[in-house]
């Protein structure tokens, strides 16, 4: 994912350039599990300080299921939409000066490489569910036993009281009695 830009920041601002991209993500971040290729578009568009980066790409990742841990893919479909700035300027060769708040990951580099890896694994990450479900009526997993409710029901007994809210049970159970 990597880009050189110094003809587009020799160019009038508004100037664009358009990419196809197909890439391998396998090695982009260990915690992340894709199973296919990061496929999309991605324009490069000048501006007045640098490289406005817009990008329609998806994929699809292995996640493993919140309530029953069982693994399952699922696409994933994200956008990015970032500035990114030079480093040294592309007609004299100066050092540019830095902002103190500068991300790296934002920073085009002293050969005018524009580097997508960081900001793709970032909004990769960003995009993915906070719970990941395997379907939204997962059953998950039995607190007792462990059986997948999925698959079926599992032979523990009915869930005990909490010896903490015996009372408040005592209570309900008056109230009830009261009420028929």
């Amino acid at each position: 994912m990597l880009y050189n830009v110094s003809q587009l920041l020799r160019d009038h601002v508004g100037a664009t350039r358009h990419y196809q991209l197909q890439e391998d993500i396998s090695d982009l971040d260990e915690t992340l599990k894709p199973l296919s290729d990061l496929v999309g578009k991605v324009d490069l568009i000048r501006t007045n300080d640098g490289i406005l980066v817009r990008a329609d790409l998806r994929t699809s990742v292995e996640l493993t299921c919140s309530r029953c841990l069982i693994p399952f893919a699922t696409p994933v479909h994200f956008q990015i939409d970032e500035e990114f700035l030079p480093t040294i300027d592309v007609m004299t060769g100066a050092r540019l000066p830095q902002t103190d708040d500068a991300d790296e990951a934002t920073q085009i580099d002293s050969n005018h490489i524009l580097d997508l890896s960081e900001i793709v694994r970032q909004d990769l990450t960003l995009a993915l569910p906070l719970v990941p479900l395997c379907r939204n009526n997962c059953q998950g997993l039995c607190p007792n036993c462990g059986k997948n409710w999925n698959e079926g029901d599992c032979e523990c007994e009915e869930d005990e009281i909490d010896p903490r809210f015996a009372v408040l049970k005592q209570l309900l159970d008056k109230s009830n009695i009261q009420n028929n």
